[in-house]
């Protein structure tokens, strides 16, 4: 796990959550990146839609360019990584 993408929104307790993981996880990992993206801001309804068709809720997570969903999805390994297991 090099590269976090987290497609989020303003006021999201789990996009919150998940960038919180990001910024431990690059005092664990020095070549770790990740970027936030905001709706309204970065991206749109309709670019979340075609990306994400299935999806319904945010944080959407890619890792390494490819889409692990949702911060319940994502959490177990990060927090692995986190804790150094």
């Amino acid at each position: 796990m090099k590269k976090v993408v987290i497609y989020s929104k303003e006021n999201c307790t789990f996009c919150v959550q998940a960038e919180s993981a990001c910024k431990q996880l690059v005092l664990v990992d020095r070549e770790f990146q990740y970027t936030v993206l905001k709706l309204g801001k970065d991206y749109e309804v309709e670019d979340f839609t075609a990306r994400f068709p299935y999806a319904r809720t945010v944080p959407q997570i890619v890792v390494d360019d490819v889409h692990v969903g949702g911060w319940d999805d994502w959490k177990p390994q990060a927090l692995a990584k986190i804790q150094g297991v």
